[in-house]
Parts: C-alpha cells; structure tokens; sequence
C-alpha cells in the first residue's frame, strides 16, 4: 500500500522557495501513486501531470540568474534591437561624448523581469499544492479498499464549497471527485477512462482559475517600466541638469525600443515558462501541438476516441477541445494569459496522455529524492534536477 504524504502542513511553511517546489514536486508524485492505487485501472490522474507541471515550474522558480538562452534569444532579435540601441547610445554621445554606456544592459532588466516571474510561479505552485494536496489525501483514506456509497460521497463532498472557483468556491473539485468515485465503482474499462478524464479536466479547470493572476503577472511583465528604469539609472551623472537632458535625448528611441523588447519578451517568455517536463528529459512545448505519434503511441487512446459520455465531459470537450479529438490541429496555446487557451491544450494532454504509464515514473533519482527528504537540495552532482 502507498504511503500518503504527513508533511503537507509543514510544506507550506518552507521559506526556501526552491526546495519546497522539489517537496511539492514529490509529494504530487506520492499522490499520485495513492490515487492510482485508489481508483484502480490503469489511467493517471490529476496528480500524475501536477507532478510533472511542479517540476517545470521549478525549472523557472531556480533560475536566479539570466539563463544562457535569453542572451541568445537577444542576439536573434539582430538588427531589431541593435537598431534603437544605435540610437540610443548616439544620442548619448551627443550629450556625454565619454559617456560609457553600453548596450549590454539590456540583460539587466530582463534578469528582473525573469526572477519577478519566478517568484510569480513559486506563489502558484504552492498556492495549488496547499488546497489540493489535503483533498487527495482525505479521498485516499475515505476510499481506499471501500468503494464509497452514496452516503458516504456525500459526506465526503459536504466541505467543499459549491460556488465556482471563479467566486472563491470549489464547484468543479465537487465535479471532480464525484467523477473519480464513479471511476472507482465503474467496472468497464471505457467508462473508467471517460470519468478519469471528467474528473481530471475538472481539476484542471479549478486550479487554472485559481492559477490566473499568477498567470498574467507572469506573462505581463512590466516590460516599459523596468527597462526605462534600468536605462535611467545608467544616464546618472553628478552634473547639474545633465540627467534631464540625457533623459530627453533618449526618450524618442527607447520608445521603441521598448516595443522591441517587448516583442522579445514574448519569445523568451514562451521558451521561459511554455514547457511541459516529461520523463527521460523530454519536454512538450506548450505553444505547438501535441504530436499525434507522442512516443509511437496513437494521438488518442482508444477509450478516449469518439466519446459519447457521460454528458459532463461532453460538454466540456466542445466547450475546451479545439482539437476535437481527431488530429492535433489546434491543440497549441496560442496566448497562455487566456483561460479558455491554457484549458484548450491541458484538455488535449489530459486525453492523449491519459494511458501513459511513464508519467507515473518517479520524477527525481533515488539519490535526489533522499536530500530533498531530507531537507537539503540536490548538488550538481547528484545531476540534473
């Protein structure tokens, strides 16, 4: 039998950012475990993917400093960003002439930018685990080895709240563990896979409504405001009044330059935070579609092609599902700052990993797994988290 996790509580209190996305990452792993061994079959839940979700995330949440690709991402912007630094650095001269600007800080705002962000995940990622993690544990030690009654569902159900999560409320967790339940009670293998889709979109839905000022804070960097910042504080001289006029000379080309970067902010935003971890190293791009030969397996599995019922996750395939299931045309994020897009690709994962037993893999090595349990975080050593 699985062993439930005992130290969520004390989860939420860690004040090191980076091992307690690790302990997250873990513990959504032990969950996932338990969950499977509760429900039966052979589908992966909700936990399943959060464990691979956390551990992306804490690619994001470790980078302290400016990743070697942004650099790259900057040089590939070429003439596009040299062109108004040219400026720039021209109409400083005009008034300085040994002024020693260069244009290298430009990686200084971006390096703010990226850790504003991955405090941003960090919030999330611990915002998700703290609400979810004791539901899964409190359905594991209702249901294990007791298919539940009407009764007892109901009871178990009761401390939800039933408002939308847009309100504050759990609606769609109710709809989730109601669905997860009727998994476990559900002796033909396809209407299993029906309702642990149901219940897994739902929980997925939930959490990305939760997720959504996280989201836009991380996606809408204050690219304007922290640039000029950054250029300002390059200009500061001691001479009387020469700041104002360094200011002015500058302003017309940092306009667009700010455009510019804007524009490379996307970039690196996309390759920064649209990644999915997978096991073995893999990693599925968020903003393309999901490909239909995924490790030689078909786009979709069997029970999850041409879905019929139940009327629940109908619904929320046609509402959801751009894909509609046939190929993988439409399953990409286009803009990840909008619900309906980020549900559009989860949906799409959800359906066509849903029999992939790798996701129950362990996400760190055993000698990993024994520093972050025991409260340090892997050395380079140990190799890549």
């Amino acid at each position: 039998m699985v062993a439930l996790p005992t130290d969520i509580q004390q989860i939420g209190q860690m004040q090191d950012g980076v091992l307690r996305n690790l302990t997250i990452t873990q513990r959504y792993h032990d969950l996932s475990l338990a969950l499977s061994e509760t429900i039966g079959g052979d589908d992966v839940n909700w936990s399943t993917f959060a464990t691979w979700a956390s551990k992306t995330a804490g690619q994001s949440i470790r980078n302290e400093e400016v990743p070697p690709f942004v650099a790259e991402v900057v040089g590939d912007a070429g003439d596009d960003v040299m062109h108004p630094l040219g400026k720039i650095e021209s109409a400083i001269h005009a008034v300085v002439p040994t002024s020693g600007f260069h244009p290298s800080f430009l990686l200084a705002p971006i390096a703010e930018t990226l850790t504003t962000v991955s405090t941003s995940i960090a919030a999330g990622n611990l915002k998700v685990f703290a609400e979810l993690s004791p539901q899964f544990v409190r359905f594991v030690q209702a249901f294990r080895g007791n298919p539940p009654t009407d009764a007892q569902l109901s009871t178990w159900i009761e401390p939800l709240d039933p408002r939308p999560a847009a309100e504050g409320g759990q609606l769609a967790l109710r709809q989730a563990f109601t669905a997860y339940v009727a998994a476990i009670r559900a002796s033909d293998a396809t209407a299993r896979a029906r309702l642990m889709l149901l219940g897994n979109c739902m929980i997925g839905l939930h959490e990305q409504t939760r997720l959504q000022p996280q989201i836009q804070e991380a996606m809408d960097a204050p690219i304007d405001d922290i640039l000029k910042k950054h250029l300002h504080a390059s200009l500061r001289t001691g001479a009387a009044g020469l700041f104002d006029r360094l200011v002015a000379a500058v302003e017309a080309p940092l306009a667009h330059l700010v455009d510019v970067v804007e524009d490379v902010w996307e970039r690196i935003a996309t390759r920064f935070l649209m990644s999915l971890a997978l096991p073995g190293g893999a990693a599925l791009p968020l903003g393309r579609n999901i490909p239909k030969d995924a490790a030689a397996r078909d786009y979709l599995p069997a029970a999850l092609q041409n879905v019929v019922d139940p009327t629940e996750l109908l619904g929320l395939l046609k509402q959801y599902d751009r894909a509609r299931g046939a190929s993988d045309v439409g399953s990409a994020s286009v803009d990840w700052r909008l619900l309906d897009d980020r549900m559009n690709f989860i949906v799409n994962l959800f359906r066509s990993r849903q029999k992939d037993a790798e996701l129950l893999e362990q996400p760190f090595s055993d000698a990993q797994r024994a520093e972050i349990e025991a409260g340090r975080i892997p050395g380079a050593a140990l190799g890549k988290l």
